[in-house]
This record gives C-alpha cells, sequence and structure tokens, in this order.
C-alpha cells in the first residue's frame, strides 16, 4: 500500500531545489549555524564548481565534539528538546578552529533527479542515512532528498 503511494514518482518530484550549502573551506561554527537557522539536520558540501563533494551534518558534528572530550552522556539520555541540547554541546566544544573538510562525511551518497522514489527509499535504508545529494553531469548538485520528503510523499498519496 505505501508503495503504491510512491510509485511513479521520480526523485525530482519531491527533492528540495537549491538547497542551504556549504563549502569545503567555510567554518564548522558557520555551517552549525546554518543548520540551526535552516533547521535543518544536514548540509551538502559543494565546491567552486557547485559538485557536491560531501555531506556535513549534526551527527558528524557530534562526533567531533566527542573527539573534543566534550561529554554527550547528558545528551544521549535526554528524552526533551535535543535541538537546545545539540546546540548546547557543539558550541561548549568550541569547533569554531575546524573547518567543514575536516568534519564532513566526504563521497556522499548520491541519486539523479530522474531516479523513482522507492529506489530513493531503499538506497537511504541500505546505507542508513537519511539525505541523498541530488546531482547530475559528474557531480553538479542540484538539491536534497530528505526521508521526510519521502514520507511527506506517502502521506500526500494519502490525501
Amino acid at each position: 500500500m505505501v508503495r503504491a503511494a510512491i510509485t511513479g514518482q521520480q526523485v525530482r518530484d519531491m527533492m528540495t531545489f537549491h538547497a542551504v550549502t556549504v563549502m569545503p573551506d567555510d567554518t564548522v561554527k558557520d555551517a552549525l549555524d546554518l543548520l540551526v537557522a535552516n533547521n535543518v539536520a544536514a548540509l551538502p558540501v559543494v565546491d567552486e564548481a557547485n559538485r557536491c563533494v560531501g555531506v556535513v551534518s549534526a551527527s558528524d558534528l557530534l562526533g567531533l565534539a566527542q573527539e573534543r572530550g566534550e561529554d554527550l552522556e547528558a545528551f544521549n539520555a535526554a528524552e526533551g528538546p535535543r535541538r537546545e541540547l545539540l546546540i548546547e554541546h557543539l558550541e561548549r566544544a568550541d569547533l569554531s578552529d575546524l573547518v567543514v573538510k575536516e568534519a564532513m562525511t566526504p563521497t556522499p551518497i548520491v541519486i539523479g533527479p530522474e531516479a523513482p522514489l522507492p529506489e530513493a527509499a531503499r538506497i537511504m535504508v541500505e546505507y542508513g542515512i537519511h539525505h541523498l545529494a541530488v546531482t547530475e553531469n559528474k557531480h553538479r548538485f542540484l538539491g536534497l532528498l530528505s526521508a521526510l520528503d519521502i514520507v511527506r510523499a506517502v502521506a500526500e498519496g494519502y490525501a
């Protein structure tokens, strides 16, 4: 039944065009500010030629904070508003001396805009990720597809 709701749809039908991005030499602090300001969990990292060269996520930043000695036990145990706690921990970890290329996940999993939406969902499940960079022509960045976009497509199929 769920599959029927997204069958026939392509990635381009649900993706976010012109997603907020960062560049490899932007600061991690700038990336954190963009994550918070745009209420997103991940940012594609693009180079000067607009090729997607990585993804930096809140999880990546938490890993860095932990490497720098930030105690994340309280964050992991929290059941309430985790976003505020995330920001607090990351700001306390002082990641201001790092640039995005030191924090990002390189070689992102990408998908083309013509790909079927069920294929995108399968890839997300297979790799345990929540975002796919949408690219064409040698990784030229077009936008982002999130797991929430797929859930939205399913919900709209039932509306």
